[in-house]
């Protein structure tokens, strides 16, 4: 991705204007004529400046600039777009690190509370625990405050280190730790685990510099239990760096295949990107998860394994995006990210979804639109390819699944989802209080912890309680008819706080239908596999 430093500022030339005042209306006759782009600039001066000035409401000129770059960009295609110091700063976070003790949190009683850590957390390592609220980041109340303000003072703090004094409920106590701030490269590859009968599962949540390494580990890791087939969930994985998916998808085939292309209306802007290395995996049954919220670099591997007749794809048609960016950093540290590029998968697929005469808000609504994104729906508006094996696949509105099933959130009601996120605080509370007593889970094999989550009447009547004071909804009519759903999701969350994302995973897999409809159709993948195989040998005797 390209990382060119420009200067953000310029000069325009004073433009001399009249001013007469008529009526209480003010008119202005502009002296300089023209269509040049420097006398259009001149004017956009004037009107900046007759905006500031004249104006009924205070602008500052640095947010009409902004509003004037945003207008512009909008007016091109969703993806391109400026971003201010601050947003540029969070943005790269994602990607490329940042400086932070490695906490996750959320908010219960206005208090930050642990409810997880980034690998290599210097918190975890100092003592927090999960659970522990914060009152105190160096001396100052983080009580009330916004998640932009306890970023602001843990992540730019001038010192190195923090002392934090938190308040833990289950011993109410206090505790203050002093934690030395360290720089935190975020995990791509967030789950490894072994499902059944040889199944491996991989979940990479985003492209990072390191997730082909990190690959790479989960990988051997999983051979060394017996892994002989894969499910690789790239479901919500929003994308990143196009050389990381290269990488990666790369590790699953020949050297010398292509993987993507890239073009535009500059010839410079033409790319193939190919794989570059000898693979012990280029042979191994490939299953990939995808879902609306599958993005760009994350569609590449998952068009280019489908385009080879390498992996099998199931899951809702992935999100649409193949543009490439460009990313260009000007000297106060704010960034332009422009369009230059196309991708293309190897059959020459564009995974750009239409976004023409659409606004920005209507192209995100369109991308989850679950009826008008089911195969067979807009195919008049799809290119047709045919693989070598002959699987029929669709270019110009994402990657469409060859199994496509809907994976509806946790397989319970949209009722009961709506009055559970709108009361997630206290249920992640209630939670908490329950891990706590609960800490032998800690230490569980995952795959134990579904069975091993015992949520007695008693405490099941304590949240009936507790919900039915906060939420009129929850009657004991809509609690008794939805029990069973509750007490998955209660356990699901129990999960999460006792062993992390892996502790989540391993409760919610049980209800999750694209992974079921994944692992029972482990033979497809296999017979992809030997369909390259057998094809291989037929080459080699040409």
């Amino acid at each position: 991705m390209k990382k060119i430093l420009l200067s953000s500022s310029f000069t325009i030339a004073i433009v001399l204007t009249l001013v007469t005042i008529i009526g209480g209306q003010h008119t202005q006759s502009v002296l300089a004529y023209g269509n040049s782009i420097s006398e259009k600039m001149e004017i956009f001066r004037l009107i900046l400046d007759t905006v500031q000035q004249r104006y009924v409401e205070e602008h500052s000129s640095e947010e009409l600039l902004e509003y004037a770059i945003n207008g512009m960009l909008s007016k091109l295609d969703p993806h391109t777009s400026y971003m201010p110091v601050d947003n540029f700063k969070r943005w790269n976070k994602n990607f490329e690190g940042f400086q932070g003790i490695g906490i996750h949190y959320i908010f219960i009683d206005k208090a930050p509370t642990i409810t997880g850590f980034i690998a290599n957390s210097p918190a975890k390592d100092a003592g927090v625990e999960i659970g522990d609220q914060i009152q105190e980041v160096n001396g100052n109340s983080a009580i009330g405050l916004s998640r932009f303000e306890i970023a602001n003072i843990i992540n730019n703090s001038p010192y190195s280190s923090l002392s934090l004094r938190i308040w833990r409920p289950q011993e109410r106590q206090e505790h203050i730790f002093k934690i030395r701030r360290t720089h935190l490269n975020l995990k791509s590859v967030q789950i490894k685990t072994m499902l059944q009968n040889g199944i491996g599962y991989i979940n990479i949540d985003r492209f990072c510099s390191n997730t082909a390494f990190e690959l790479d580990y989960a990988l051997e890791s999983l051979t060394r239990q017996g892994m002989r087939s894969l499910v690789l969930d790239l479901r919500d994985n929003g994308g990143g760096y196009l050389s990381s998916a290269v990488e990666v998808a790369g590790r699953f085939l020949p050297p010398g295949k292509l993987i993507v292309y890239t073009m535009g209306k500059d010839p410079a802007s033409y790319q193939e990107y190919r794989s570059s290395r000898d693979s012990h995996f280029s042979d191994l049954p490939i299953t990939i998860l995808i879902n609306h919220g599958t993005a760009s670099a994350a569609e590449i591997v998952a068009g280019a394994l489908q385009d080879w007749d390498r992996a099998l794809i199931v899951g809702e048609t992935s999100f649409g995006k193949g543009l490439v960016q460009s990313q260009y950093r000007f000297k106060d540290g704010s960034a332009l990210l422009v369009t230059t590029a196309k991708y293309y998968t190897p059959l020459g697929r564009l995974i750009q979804r239409n976004y023409y005469n659409r606004t920005k808000d209507q192209y995100y609504y369109d991308a989850y639109d679950e009826e008008a994104r089911q195969p067979g729906q807009n195919k008049h508006e799809k290119q047709t390819f045919i693989t070598e094996r002959g699987r029929k696949v669709y270019g110009g509105g994402g990657i469409t699944p060859d199994i496509w099933i809907r994976n509806k959130e946790a397989a319970v009601s949209d009722e009961l989802l709506d009055l559970y996120l709108n009361n997630n605080e206290q249920v992640l509370k209630f939670a908490l209080g329950l891990a706590a007593n609960r800490p032998a889970l800690k230490q569980l094999p995952a795959h134990k912890l579904s069975k091993s989550i015992i949520l007695h009447a008693s405490e099941m009547q304590k949240l009936r309680s507790t919900l039915a004071e906060i939420d009129l909804n929850y009657t004991t009519a809509f609690f008794n008819k939805n029990e069973k759903d509750i007490r998955f999701l209660l356990k699901r969350e129990i999960g999460y706080l006792s062993q992390g994302l892996l502790g989540r995973f391993s409760i919610a897999k049980d209800r999750d239908k694209q992974l079921k409809i994944a692992v029972a159709s482990e033979a497809r993948a296999e017979a992809l596999v030997q369909f390259q195989l057998s094809h291989a040998g037929k080459e080699e005797t040409e």
